[in-house]
């Protein structure tokens, strides 16, 4: 189960949207499992990631760097991360799958991008997980397309009052799209927010120039 297996919107809009987590299993292989997760990082150091954070320092939009992510990693450490491309993320789970660590990978996306990815590399999935949705008062629900942002962080720190407020500097012209996203990309600190994808969803409130 996955804090990233929340996220809305349509397939074109989900397309390329990949989360990757590389976690070891406390009590069993934990202990020491630090320099394993460095060695994840090179890797999508490397390959280059969309964003990438830590609970104990934040993420690259708030100025943390790759380093300072390496250097707080608690004792039982993790790495989440998200990517923009299918070529990217198809490259992080080669490399990693060659290093063979013995961590559990969880990698979040379009059903059939996934599978089509482990096929290729010969991974055969432990499991495959689906969100049955929101139930209940769902009247109460921000508007869908605030969702599709909002819900890119899995663990709710990214506010209705926030996205409302960056789409209204988009539509005023005083901030593009793209800085909009990374401002509303800041409170989720474990780094799952697909800046690419959120600067797209946006665009669609930049005002039409007049001719």
């Amino acid at each position: 189960m996955s804090h990233s297996l929340h996220r809305r919107g349509s397939v074109c809009s989900l397309k390329n949207d990949f989360v990757i987590l590389v976690t070891p299993a406390v009590g069993i292989n934990h202990e020491g499992s630090g320099p394993k997760l460095w060695k994840v990082l090179d890797i999508i150091t490397e390959v280059g990631p969309n964003n990438i954070g830590s609970y104990e320092c934040g993420t690259i939009y708030s100025g943390v760097t790759i380093e300072d992510i390496r250097s707080s990693m608690p004792e039982t450490p993790r790495v989440r991360c998200c990517f923009d491309s299918k070529e990217k993320m198809f490259e992080v789970l080669r490399k990693v799958k060659e290093l063979d660590l013995g961590l559990s990978i969880t990698v979040s996306g379009l059903n059939e991008d996934i599978l089509d990815m482990c096929q290729k590399l010969d991974i055969h999935p432990h499991s495959v997980n689906y969100s049955l949705g929101v139930h209940g008062a769902t009247e109460k629900l921000p508007p869908e397309e605030f969702l599709e942002i909002i819900t890119m962080c899995g663990h709710g720190m990214i506010s209705r009052d926030l996205v409302a407020k960056e789409v209204e500097a988009v539509k005023q012209g005083r901030k593009t799209p793209y800085d909009a996203a990374v401002t509303i990309a800041q409170p989720c600190v474990c780094g799952i927010f697909n800046v690419g994808r959120a600067e797209r969803l946006l665009q669609k409130y930049v005002p039409e120039k007049d001719n």
